[in-house]
Order: structure tokens, then sequence, then C-alpha cells
């Protein structure tokens, strides 16, 4: 039996009103309570954004054909997969197929820094700006065929606005993924130059734009995309009297829904300084690390896009 607050006991009519107070206040806070879950429970789950996914090889897509982030629902070929994801994951194909049996690079689930991921996941979905975005962190995975894997996997997003026969977003924001997986550097004229430049094979441009090479290591800092210049100049100076081999036939497997070859440009020779390059980072990225006592692939995300190694990287990277 309760006790009142000046210390006698409650009598019994007055204990079951006081019960039926309690009562109340009880039911109350158990729909105050119920009430935040409920709507919890009823927010869209971020699962639900994706109604459907296809795969090939280490890539999986997921991706809607209703509401605001739908592709086209477009199927020439009857696979029960729309021609705009089709062409999407020909791309990544063809771009992994590239940089690993042309410019000799690693693929990311072979380094040690994604050694427990199984795979890469591709979202479509809308983009108010942007086209596309790349993840160097491992992540939970999403759905998938109704299973739930336990492994990490990686992560890119790409606009479902993007038509990848006109766009090289796919395979833009692939050679980030090898970037992270090589070094910890996120500086921009680092990231967005080279895979600006490396969209050459993929463009449908005919005279791919490449602006003048800055003069110096110095004035790299604060560029970003338009630094595909300094790398497209690099590469002419460190390939000078370097056999020009053509690319393999291979590439004639990656064709678009429409007929059309994915891979345009196939003077590749051009572009096999990006392994060294990219081996290059990865020293520097070891060296910094020892000397920081930072973890390889650990780095704050606030250090792996600061400046401070801008000179230093540009200097690894354009040495002979």
């Amino acid at each position: 039996m309760q006790i009142n607050g000046v210390g006698q006991y409650l009598t019994s009519q007055r204990f079951s009103v006081v019960k039926q107070v309690q009562l109340v206040y009880l039911l109350l806070a158990l729909c105050v309570f119920l009430i935040p879950a409920k709507s919890a429970w009823t927010k869209p789950n971020p699962k639900a954004l994706y109604t459907h996914s296809a795969a090939a090889g280490v890539f999986r897509v997921f991706y809607t054909t209703e509401g605001k982030h739908a592709v086209p629902a477009d199927d020439k070929d009857g696979n029960h997969v729309p021609d705009r994801i089709d062409d999407i994951l020909v791309q990544l194909k063809a771009a992994d197929w590239f940089y690993q049996t042309q410019l000799k690079l690693t693929p990311p689930l072979m380094h040690s820094r994604y050694a427990q991921s199984d795979g890469i996941e591709v979202h479509i979905q809308h983009f108010d700006q942007g086209t596309g975005l790349a993840f160097d962190e491992p992540t939970k995975p999403n759905w998938y065929e109704g299973q739930s894997s336990s492994a990490l996997t990686l992560k890119i997003k790409i606009g479902a606005q993007v038509d990848p026969r006109v766009s090289t977003t796919p395979a833009h924001e692939l050679f980030h993924v090898y970037q992270y997986a090589y070094s910890p550097f996120k500086t921009k004229w680092f990231t967005e130059g080279m895979a600006r430049w490396l969209e050459e094979p993929f463009s449908r441009q005919t005279g791919f734009a490449v602006p003048p090479s800055p003069s110096s290591c110095r004035e790299l800092t604060g560029m970003a995309y338009n630094a595909n210049g300094f790398f497209a100049k690099l590469a002419e100076r460190q390939m000078l009297g370097v056999d020009q081999a053509a690319i393999s036939n291979g590439y004639r497997q990656f064709v678009y829904s429409d007929g059309s070859p994915v891979i345009r440009n196939r003077s590749v020779f051009k572009f096999r300084p990006v392994k060294t390059w990219l081996e290059r980072a990865a020293e520097l990225g070891a060296r910094e690390s020892q000397r920081l006592g930072l973890v390889e692939g650990k780095w704050p995300e606030s250090l792996q896009r600061s400046a401070q190694f801008d000179l230093t990287l540009c200097e690894a990277l354009t040495k002979p």
C-alpha cells in the first residue's frame, strides 16, 4: 500500500481514485512513448527507395522504376532489366576491364583496405546537383536478392538522370574507388583532375577538352576537374619514346543497348602512367601514415582532403 505525502495511509476510496489517476498517467505516458515509435515505423525504410536490383561481377545495382528516383523503364532486349541499368552496368564493367587489363591496376577488392568487402554497390537515385558520388569507407550492404550479407561493401551513387551513352559518370566514379584503394589522398586536383582526364576513353566527344597545365606544383592547390590538363601533360612527358601499343580487342565486347561502343578512344598507351602515379601516392601515404602515427586507410576525412600534402604529392608524381 502506498503512503501519501504526509505519512498517513490512504483510505481505500482515495486509493482507488489515486490508482485510477495513476492508471490514466500511465496510459498517457505509454501513448507519448508509443506515438514517436509508431511514427518511426511509418517512415519510409531507406531500402524502400529501391524496388529492383541487378548484378554483374562485383557490381550490384539498386534502382526503382517508380517515383522521383525512377529510371526509364525501356527494355528493348526484354531481359526484365531497364536499358538504362544495362547501360550503367556495361560501362562499369568496361571501365573495370580497362583499368585492370590495360592500365594494370589492382582492383579495389584486392587491396588490404577493402579485404573485408565483397562487392561494389551502385545506388541509382535522383540528384538535385551533380551526377555521381563515390565513397571511400566500406559500409553495411543494402538488401540484395532477399538476403542480408554480413560482409561489408563499397558504394557508388549515380544520378537516375545519367544516360551512360552520353555520360562518363559511372567510369569516373568507379575510378575514384580505385584511387581510394591505393592511397588516402583526396585533395581535389589529385582525385577529380585524374578521374576527369581518364574519362577520355569512354567519352563521345571527338575532341576531349583538356585545359592548359599549371606551370608548377604550387599552382595545383585549389584546382579540381580542371587539373586534368596537368595529368595529360605529365603523361605526355613520361610516355615520350615509349611504345604506343594499341588497346586489346577485348574492348569490343562492351556495347550499349543501342549497339554503340562503350570504349571509343583506343589510344590507351598515354594513360599507362596512371599505375605509377597511384603506386607513388600509395608509397607516400604509407610514409605519412607512419610519420603521423595513423593507421593506413583510417585517416580523418579532413586530413585526407588537406592541402598540406599537395606539394609532396605532386613532386612524387612528377619525378622521372
